[in-house]
């Protein structure tokens, strides 16, 4: 049974506290369908994918792992759900940063930059699911159903986004447009290859530092050295990134 006796209260792991829900979700008191999506958030964050399961989660709640299927389908409809949260709240953190940089085209472009690499960073164990989905399922179709368009439109509004971001850098003008992405990434790449072409680089080059920080570099102690080392790479990339760009394109 899912659910625990008519009258009875599920044995909840006492660290789920209200202040514990309020920092990961915002509020106090979430849904139950709430409270197992973002505890596997925070589990996957902090475990990586291979050591989480969805036992853990039901087990912290006070559930049985039926109570898990009867909200997501199964484990892949959960961390399905849990990528498309987690890609949005970032994509939505990389704009924040964005726009709190100076009103110009290379800061606008480095603090997107940056940011991506910062938030990848502390997304821990969701940097594999968000770089390499349909790696991260054992049913892609199940991970479709659920999440599948979902993910996909915030990947391509992230990626509108920083192609947009490319293309001030090239013209010198921040033109703040509206992003479309109803004929994305047609349109653009139609309009502005050459500043796609660069995009796609950015988010690929990005990522895959990220995931090399995880897998190798990015734990929580480590020599001075190491963490040097780290960070000169980053600030290297950053600027080769940039640099990179050709400018003086006409808008």
């Amino acid at each position: 049974m899912g659910r625990p006796p008519k009258g009875s209260r599920p044995t909840v792991d006492s660290r789920l506290t209200p202040e514990f829900w309020q920092g990961l979700t915002g509020t106090p008191e979430p849904t139950q369908r709430d409270q197992f999506l973002w505890l596997s958030i925070d589990l996957v964050r902090e475990l990586g994918l291979s050591q989480f399961t969805i036992t853990s989660v039901a087990r912290q709640l006070g559930y049985s792992v039926a109570m898990v299927n009867h909200h997501f389908g199964s484990r892949d409809g959960l961390i399905a759900e849990g990528a498309a949260a987690v890609h949005t709240v970032y994509s939505e953190n990389i704009v924040a940063a964005t726009e709190r940089a100076p009103e110009n085209p290379r800061d606008r472009l480095e603090a997107s930059i940056r940011s991506r690499i910062g938030l990848g960073r502390s997304l821990g164990g969701w940097a594999q699911v968000l770089n390499f989905p349909f790696h991260s399922f054992e049913s892609r179709q199940i991970a479709m159903e659920r999440a599948g368009r979902s993910f996909e439109e915030s990947f391509y509004r992230n990626l509108a986004y920083l192609t947009r971001l490319v293309f001030d850098y090239q013209t010198g003008v921040v033109a703040n447009p509206a992003i479309d992405v109803s004929d994305f990434p047609a349109s653009v790449a139609a309009k502005h290859k050459d500043a796609f072409y660069h995009a796609v680089m950015i988010g690929t080059a990005t990522a895959g530092a990220v995931m090399w920080l995880a897998g190798r570099l990015d734990i929580r102690e480590q020599p001075s050295e190491i963490s040097e080392i780290t960070e000169s790479m980053i600030e290297w990339q950053v600027n080769h990134l940039i640099d990179s760009i050709p400018t003086g394109v006409r808008a």
